[in-house]
């Protein structure tokens, strides 16, 4: 279900702002849901592309009884298309279908012309539909098997006490919803924050059919600058070294992201920025989970480390947004 808090959030962004976007010609491949149609955000005094916007901005519409709601349900809509793009692979059929879906709702809103009530109909029909495909779509924390993973392994804890691995990952799960961002070939990249510290985070990497490929803890990563007095790290933990052949050109850019505090539009304004922090050493090591025969279940997760294959960044900070 669409969260609540959320659900506030774009209500009060959207009394100012109202979303939309320019006609979709044919879509080309994309690097980032930045690039897709209709996930611009254009303030009234801009240039107005589509006729619904025109009337919702006009002086005799923001003197309505309708307008608040009016306005309302436009973000409720533009928060959900915004979040059904993320969240499905990028260029995907699927995707594009969510995309001109979106087009024919900003055309049924036109075809009001100036009736407020038609189009305050048309947009709650679209944010019920939206919710049913959230619905549909949602994808879960492989919760089970990152037990599993993470069972019978621990890590260095304040005062050097050790910690339960697994109790450190879940920590980092405490956010909810989780944000996660779902790649071109299915697989899933899931993160998340401690409660009331945003510096302790975890992440978890899925592959198409939902299976747990790649755990990972970041320390002091977000927001990640030279003045910090502690030292940024990503650790990861795989069964299968191959993995982060295939996954970390995604987890540098989570990590990349991450320095930035996400919400960054590159390509686009911020893409000085995002090719900086991928061109910056990156604080990524890795490490294998797996028992060796012999040695008891409470083994130290970090007394096997891993050498991070040589990749090409062909993941954009763009992606990924919260």
């Amino acid at each position: 279900m669409w969260c609540r808090q959320m659900r506030r959030t774009v209500m009060v962004f959207s009394v100012a702002w109202i979303a939309l976007g320019a006609m979709a010609p044919a879509q080309a491949a994309v690097h980032s849901i930045d690039e897709l149609p209709y996930v611009n955000v254009v303030g009234c005094n801009d240039k107005e592309h589509w006729a619904a916007q025109r009337v919702i901005c006009s002086p005799e519409a923001r003197h309505s009884k309708l307008w608040d709601k009016l306005v309302q349900e436009d973000g409720y809509v533009f928060g959900q298309y915004r979040d059904l793009l993320q969240n499905t692979a990028l260029n995907s059929p699927e995707q594009q279908r969510i995309v001109v879906s979106q087009g024919e709702y900003l055309r049924r809103r036109d075809a009001c012309g100036k009736d407020l009530l038609c189009m305050l109909r048309v947009e709650e029909a679209r944010d019920k539909e939206l919710m049913a495909l959230r619905a549909k779509l949602r994808k879960d924390l492989p919760e089970d098997e990152i037990a599993a993973w993470s069972k019978g392994w621990v890590i260095p804890g304040s005062g050097g006490k050790p910690q339960a691995l697994g109790q450190r990952v879940m920590a980092g799960f405490a956010l909810y919803p989780l944000p996660h961002v779902t790649l071109a070939d299915g697989s899933t990249l899931f993160w998340g924050f401690q409660q009331g510290e945003g510096s302790v985070q975890s992440l978890a990497m899925t592959n198409g059919k939902g299976q747990l490929q790649v755990l990972g803890m970041a320390d002091d990563l977000l927001l990640s600058s030279k003045e910090k007095t502690s030292t940024p790290q990503l650790r990861l933990f795989v069964q299968d070294p191959k993995a982060l052949e295939r996954y970390l050109p995604a987890l540098r850019a989570w990590a990349a992201a991450d320095s930035l505090g996400f919400n960054q539009e590159c390509p686009g304004k911020d893409a000085q920025r995002c090719t900086a922090a991928m061109q910056s050493p990156l604080p990524i090591r890795a490490f294998l989970l797996r028992h060796e025969a012999g040695k008891k279940r409470e083994n130290n997760a970090l007394q096997s480390p891993v050498p991070l294959p040589k990749v090409q960044d062909s993941v954009s900070p763009g992606l990924f947004w919260q």
